[in-house]
């Protein structure tokens, strides 16, 4: 599928970077999951992370994007919030994850994710601000959800960079 988004013209830098990736081992990460949403009609977009903003390496501004991108618009009821946001696609290199929600606990917040590294049984798991200090740097792809069908789905990649 990502061949067939690339022969339709999204992300010509990255196909020529890549080159075939059909039955080969090559690893894709956010900008290839935004072709595959987006030559699908998925709107999408990609923010990317690209240094720590804490102590010791840690990224508290990805937590509290994650945080903020969970809870806005969020229903609650005592002390469950409901939303109807899509899951995140979070990429850092070598390993991506799903993220599925958030938990606001005494300890700080955790992003609940479901990590293919981590056992079906245990899953979803928490991912601590702490385990942020791993990476330099992070990306999210995001389905956006606000209405615009007016506008084509652009085929050159952009993303929002924080900080």
């Amino acid at each position: 599928m990502l061949e067939q988004a690339w022969h339709a013209g999204f992300d010509r830098d990255g196909c020529t970077q890549l080159g075939r990736v059909v039955n080969t081992r090559k690893w894709i990460g956010a900008t290839e999951v935004y072709c595959i949403l987006a030559h699908l009609g998925v709107r999408a977009r990609i923010v990317d992370f690209h240094r720590a903003t804490g102590a010791n390496g840690t990224h508290p501004a990805l937590f509290a994007w994650i945080v903020e991108y969970f809870t806005c618009g969020a229903s609650k009821d005592s002390n469950t919030r409901f939303t109807d946001k899509h899951p995140l696609y979070l990429q850092h290199q070598g390993h991506s994850r799903t993220v599925v929600g958030v938990e606001m606990a005494d300890e700080g917040v955790c992003v609940l994710v479901f990590d293919p590294d981590v056992p079906v049984a245990q899953t979803p798991s928490r991912f601590l601000l702490s385990h942020t200090k791993h990476a330099r740097q992070y990306q999210i792809v995001y389905v956006d959800s606000e209405p615009n069908s007016q506008a084509q789905i652009p085929k050159v990649i952009s993303s929002t960079r924080i900080p």
